[in-house]
């Protein structure tokens, strides 16, 4: 799960970045970006629904959700919109990424619009699902919090971004869309950071069971996972290293913050949350 979720975050950042900066115009359309960048975000896509089926432990699970769903259930839901994610965000990349390598004409650009204003919401989606899943978990009271769909579209973004900036390293990528992944990577963090510290574990929690668990992740088993690896290697060392510059520290950095990220994901699912024994 800790992994899906980190796979799932890449996939849907990456798209939601780039059909936002082409409907916002906060940078020009990059075919090299959407071949390169969309080809990272398709294979993250894969490894998710890979993880997705191999968490079910039963592979045939799958099907049996997409042929007899079950409309209340979260799980549901969130497997049809992975799936209209991939179609149509899969459907974007492959169609921009003829153009651009000459096998089909130029793309039209009301039709680039068209297919970027439909993957923003499956992207916005397939980011934030898995909130409303857990918090169908009865028992899981740490999963409850309201800021956990906010949460989430915020890693997705500043996982986006990084991985964006990654592709940067070793392509020639736009500098203003570089520029604009490197800003929301920053701005990410930032806030992901704000959000973890005083959103998720800085505000007194709705129940004992939630509370015990989130002592548990800052005081407890996971102490040191989490000041040391989702804190410092996750979210200061990146800072830190943006703050340096070079295409050496920013690949670091985003490396890092992946790290982090997973890092986090871990104890917040594994955290015991246990009613306590009276």
């Amino acid at each position: 799960v800790p992994a899906y979720l980190v796979t799932k975050g890449i996939a849907a950042g990456i798209m939601l970045i780039l059909a936002l900066g082409h409907v916002l115009g906060l940078f020009a359309f990059d075919g090299l970006a959407m071949l390169v960048g969309g080809l990272v975000a398709m294979i993250a896509l894969a490894v998710t629904t890979v993880l997705l089926v191999y968490d079910l432990e039963r592979s045939k699970m799958f099907l049996t959700i997409l042929l007899r769903p079950q409309w209340r259930s979260w799980l549901t839901r969130g497997a049809f919109l992975l799936v209209a994610f991939s179609t149509v965000g899969g459907a974007w990349w492959a169609y921009e990424s003829a153009a651009h390598l000459g096998l089909l004409p130029a793309v039209d650009p009301m039709v680039r619009t068209a297919l970027a204003w439909v993957t923003v919401p499956l992207a916005i989606g397939a980011a934030i699902y898995t909130a409303f899943l857990f918090a169908q978990a009865e028992g899981r009271d740490l999963w409850q919090s309201p800021l956990l769909p906010v949460h989430l579209i915020v890693q997705a973004l500043y996982m986006g971004a990084g991985s964006l900036v990654l592709v940067s390293s070793f392509t020639a990528l736009s500098a203003p869309l570089v520029s604009a992944a490197t800003t929301t990577f920053v701005a990410g963090l930032i806030v992901d950071l704000f959000i973890t510290l005083v959103g998720e574990f800085g505000v007194p929690h709705a129940s004992e069971v939630a509370a015990r668990a989130a002592h548990e992740i800052t005081h407890g088993r996971y102490q040191n996972m989490f000041w040391w690896g989702v804190i410092g290697l996750g979210h200061v060392v990146p800072l830190a290293l943006v703050w340096v510059g070079g295409s050496a520290a920013l690949t670091i950095g985003v490396l890092a913050a992946v790290v982090g990220l997973y890092l986090y994901e871990h104890a917040f699912v594994m955290a015991p949350q246990e009613v306590p024994n009276s």
